[in-house]
């Protein structure tokens, strides 16, 4: 490192040590040193930490040196956690040190961490507790039964993976990527949940889609969830709809091929702007990464429509 690049890094906050490509200390900023003590130049990083920091520090070079890719990982000094960043140098192509940044972690961290921890007991008890429901509500007995056991496994499952985001953003890591999925089976969801309140309601409400449709990219439980929240607000504003429909189709072809979701209100009160009475924003709808446009006229009721890219 030249002297101008130490001159800018002694006046972060952060603390920071610089390695070179055998893992030996040759830089640290006066954070680094504030908060993990002097240590010494030309010494193993490693060297410069104690306990369990010293461990990820070990498992973070290993890592840069073979992969050559940035690594994440958390260290505690004390009673302060920090998060770490440790990242490749290279010039010319070759890899030339490592740099690892330190940051602070809040307050509680800790804390949260452990609830997640203690999170998964109670968790594979429900999850237990649903299967022993589910082979007992099987057959041809209490179809009601079965399908709210359904109801609750499907919704587990989307809490077991929110779980597992969780436990890979605190600790550091990155959560998993969104999959693909088939709309047709969730959209099939969505209108059976809603028909609690249709039904109580008296609306109609049809599903008009094919037994499959194109694949979308997406967290499934949240275009459930998001996509739910629309329609049920819909049914209990008033005056609520008369009728409504929600359907699906493919349009275009190529590279312009989508995929459209439109739900279709008929009757009283149809002619507000859509969004404009709803606990549900337009930015919560087009989180899904869909294009939205929405129409109300008078006598003949109000649509949004839904344009999704196919995965």
């Amino acid at each position: 490192m030249n002297g101008a690049e130490q001159s800018l890094l002694s006046h972060l906050d952060a603390p920071i040590v610089v390695g070179d490509p055998d893992g030996n200390a040759v830089y640290i900023n006066p954070a680094f040193q504030d908060r993990f003590g002097a240590g010494r130049l030309g010494s193993p990083l490693a060297e410069l930490f104690e306990g369990g920091a010293r461990e990820g520090v070990l498992r973070a070079m290993v890592s840069v040196c073979d992969q050559g890719q940035t690594t994440r990982f958390r260290v505690r000094e004390g009673e302060v956690g920090f998060s770490a960043v440790a990242s490749p140098i290279t010039a010319a192509g070759e890899q030339v040190g490592v740099v690892i940044l330190f940051k602070e972690e809040v307050e509680g961290l800790e804390r949260i961490m452990a609830i997640q921890r203690e999170m998964r007991g109670p968790m594979e008890e429900i999850g237990g507790a649903l299967e022993t429901l589910f082979e007992e509500t099987g057959g041809r007995r209490n179809p009601h039964h079965r399908v709210l056991v359904e109801d609750a496994q499907r919704g587990f499952k989307r809490l077991c993976k929110w779980i597992d985001e969780m436990d890979a953003l605190v600790s550091g890591g990155k959560a998993a990527a969104s999959q693909a999925f088939d709309p047709a089976p969730a959209l099939r969801e969505i209108v059976r949940r809603a028909s609690r309140i249709s039904d109580a309601r008296g609306t109609g409400v049809e599903l008009l889609i094919p037994s499959t449709l194109p694949e979308i990219d997406g967290d499934e439980g949240r275009f459930v969830e998001i996509s739910l929240r629309l329609v049920e607000a819909r049914l209990e504003a008033e005056p609520s709809p008369e009728r409504m429909t929600v359907s699906a189709r493919v349009i275009g072809s190529g590279e312009e091929t989508a995929l459209l979701v439109a739900l279709s209100e008929h009757g009283p009160g149809c002619e507000r702007a859509v969004f404009h009475d709803e606990p549900i924003s337009l930015e919560a709808v087009a989180s899904l990464g869909a294009e939205v446009w929405a129409l109300a006229q008078d006598g003949i009721g109000r649509t949004t429509v839904l344009r999704f890219p196919l995965a």
